[in-house]
């Protein structure tokens, strides 16, 4: 899903996002501790409301809870482990241990899901593809195909089961084991038909014609962006440094026991939150009102200032 207005990061290379938006997710993914998924997961819900809006957020958390909660209560189920009793279900006992892990596990869930829409909303396909080169651009060609028409596939497959069912003239409705093998097969022949036009479509373009391909959106990499990068990889290696002294210090089983000092902390919560403040700040810079030219002010100074303002209204 695209962000509806752009982001902060539509003013820096493409490699910056996608540096920082890889590295966030991979350490929401491997972080498995409490405080850095909490951390994690207010991070990304915080830039997917700035970003994405209330309306998709709470759409895509509609199903992202009730994973969570199926995650935090299937686990002591499985994995009776722990020594702090909390109740008996029959044979099973319910430990606060067990609870905790699966509730830390779903929301390590939600939170990586999470961090990759809303990788999703700042990265479009055009600047994957122009990030991509032209050794791999395939790559992001089939990733970003994909994304398109895997939702695109759902959709239809609910409008021919609403078709199916609205035909009352051909009789009772079909068992569902037949109505799914009649959908599955429409939907394969729509899909070969619409592969034959996209091969066309791809082979009209000059798609692997041997020529050099020129990029939608050519983007050049500056100083600024590769000042940027530095400081997203010495942040990324002290994250990554931070939360392996994190977790190897913290014990869900048989208690949930150990601690990391305090400045353990400090490299991972600012990963998580610099999207969101990023964001901020771009917005808080784009609302704030021009001072009025008075005499005596410099007039070369005030005019390169309302130019830069409006290239970055036109770029926006």
């Amino acid at each position: 899903m695209t962000a509806a207005r752009p982001t902060a990061f539509e003013s820096c290379h493409a490699a910056v996002p996608a540096m920082l938006f890889t590295g966030t997710a991979a350490l929401a993914a491997l972080a498995v501790q409490p405080a850095l998924v909490a951390v994690s997961l207010a991070g990304a819900l915080a830039f997917s409301l700035l970003v994405r809006g209330a309306r998709a957020t709470a759409r895509g958390l509609a199903w992202q809870l009730p994973l969570l909660a199926l995650v935090c209560l299937a686990n002591p189920l499985f994995s009776a482990s722990g020594s702090t009793l909390l109740m008996k279900l029959g044979p099973r006992s319910v430990y606060a241990e067990s609870l905790a892990f699966g509730a830390t596990m779903g929301a390590l869930m939600v939170a990586t899901v999470l961090w990759l829409e809303d990788a999703a909303a700042a990265l479009s396909q055009d600047r994957l593809l122009a990030l991509a080169g032209r050794r791999m651009r395939a790559l992001p060609l089939v990733a970003s195909m994909a994304a398109q028409l895997v939702p695109q596939l759902l959709g239809r497959a609910r409008a021919m089961r609403a078709t199916l069912a609205a035909c009352t003239s051909a009789g009772e409705r079909p068992p569902l084991r037949r109505e799914l093998s009649r959908v599955t097969t429409m939907l394969l022949s729509w899909s070969l038909e619409d592969s034959i036009e996209r091969a066309d479509a791809m082979r009209a373009r000059g798609w692997e014609s041997g020529l050099e391909r020129t990029a939608w959106r050519p983007e050049r990499l500056r100083g600024r962006d590769v000042a940027m990068l530095a400081a997203l990889l010495a942040l990324l290696g002290a994250s990554g440094a931070s939360a392996w002294l994190v977790c190897s210090t913290w014990r869900f089983y048989p208690t949930m026991s150990g601690g990391a000092p305090w400045w353990a902390y400090v490299a991972p919560a600012a990963l998580a939150l610099l999207p969101a403040t990023v964001e901020l700040l771009a917005r808080a810079r784009e609302a704030a009102p021009l001072a009025p030219l008075v005499p005596g002010t410099n007039g070369a100074t005030r005019c390169r200032e309302i130019l830069a303002r409006s290239r970055e209204g036109a770029r926006s």
